[in-house]
């Protein structure tokens, strides 16, 4: 064997020894994020990560979106303020059978408590001047509501009475409510509004000016002489 055949030899033999030595030592390890990008079985693309990211981004922004207009559409109502419900405190508190209404400025309007139960009513006249209406005034004495304008008068209750008012008072939903449950409330009819009952005096008292009941035809109410409204 010539010299230049041994070296050649011995040559191919440390290439040989070299290739075996790489095989043994430990490939480096990927950072977690680039396990992302294996290709085949064994992952996903660049291209199908971007696709996957864009496509969260826009179902994100479509959610979001859909409960901006849900909030727009579906407004929370405020609380305590004309158009949201106002928290009263307990039945026991409501002023007595036969007394006094009692005016709330804010809510607009008075609640008044007859023997057949309560009333919010709406302190507007249910007549208008050129689409205006008018707010109303208790007269102690004769024990009905008035109208300073029209002169259209009411029963404690919101029966009309006389006047050019075409339709008794309107009113809003009373509610009884413990926990979450309500107990009673105000339940519209063709003639007359029903009052809700005290089932309970421990029950709070809530007026949802948010739902508004309109009075019945003055000629479904009609009282001549309004001698029925002192027994209210």
């Amino acid at each position: 064997m010539t010299v230049q055949q041994s070296l050649r030899q011995q040559g191919f033999r440390e290439v040989v020894d070299t290739s075996a030595a790489a095989d043994r030592v430990a490939p480096l390890s990927r950072p977690p994020a680039l396990e992302l990008f294996k290709v085949g079985h064994e992952g996903i693309n660049r291209r199908e990560f971007l696709t996957y990211a864009w496509a969260g981004a826009l179902a994100l922004l479509t959610l979001e979106s859909g409960l901006a207009t849900y909030q727009f559409i579906y407004p929370r109502s405020p609380v305590n303020q004309f158009g949201g419900r106002f928290y009263l405190g307990a039945a026991a508190d409501l002023p007595d059978v036969g007394g006094e209404p009692k005016i709330n400025p804010e809510g607009r309007f008075f609640l008044v408590n007859t023997a057949k139960g309560p009333h919010a009513l709406y302190n507007l006249c249910t007549h208008s001047w050129n689409n205006v209406r008018i707010k109303l005034w208790w007269d102690a004495d004769r024990n009905n509501f008035q109208c300073p304008a029209c002169g259209s008068q009411f029963c404690p209750d919101g029966h009309y009475i006389l006047g050019p008012a075409p339709r008794s008072l309107d009113q809003f939903v009373i509610e009884f409510v413990k926990g979450r449950t309500v107990l009673a409330e105000t339940v519209p009819s063709d003639k007359l509004i029903v009052a809700p009952v005290v089932l309970s005096p421990d029950a709070e008292t809530v007026v949802d000016t948010g739902k508004l009941l309109v009075g019945a035809p003055r000629a479904l109410t009609f009282r001549h002489d309004g001698i029925s409204c002192l027994n209210m």
